[in-house]
C-alpha cells in the first residue's frame, strides 16, 4: 500500500561516497520516491549526481528532512538508515501518511 513518510535527520559527520551510493542504490530496488531537503538545498534521490550535490554542502548543524514516498517506506527507510548508523546523531519520524489519508486531503503537512 502507498505511504508518504518524513523523517528529521541529524548527522555528525558527512556521509561518504559510498553511503550515498548504497543509498541511491536502495532508492532504486525498492521503487521509492525519496526527497532531501535542508533549508535551500532540496534534493531528489533518484537522481545520483543530484544527491551527491545535496550531501557536499549539508550543513551538520542543521537536520536534514528525508521525505519517502511509495511501497514499503518503512522498509526502505530502516535499508537506508543501515547504510548512515555510523554517522547518526538521531533520527525520528515526523509524519506518516497512508493511502486513504493522502487521499483525503487536499494538503499535507510533512
Amino acid at each position: 500500500m502507498p505511504e508518504l513518510n518524513s523523517y528529521e535527520i541529524r548527522l555528525h559527520q558527512p556521509l561518504k561516497t559510498n553511503q550515498i551510493m548504497k543509498m541511491y542504490k536502495c532508492i532504486s530496488k525498492h521503487g521509492c520516491d525519496i526527497y532531501l531537503h535542508q533549508n535551500h538545498l532540496i534534493a531528489d534521490g533518484g537522481h545520483l549526481p543530484k544527491l551527491l550535490s545535496f550531501f557536499l554542502f549539508v550543513d551538520l548543524d542543521e537536520p536534514i528532512l528525508m521525505i519517502i514516498d511509495g511501497e514499503n517506506v518503512g522498509t526502505a527507510y530502516d535499508e537506508i538508515q543501515n547504510c548512515w548508523k555510523e554517522n547518526l546523531v538521531s533520527t525520528n519520524c515526523r509524519r506518516k501518511y497512508t493511502e486513504s489519508m493522502i487521499n483525503s486531503n487536499t494538503s499535507i503537512m510533512v
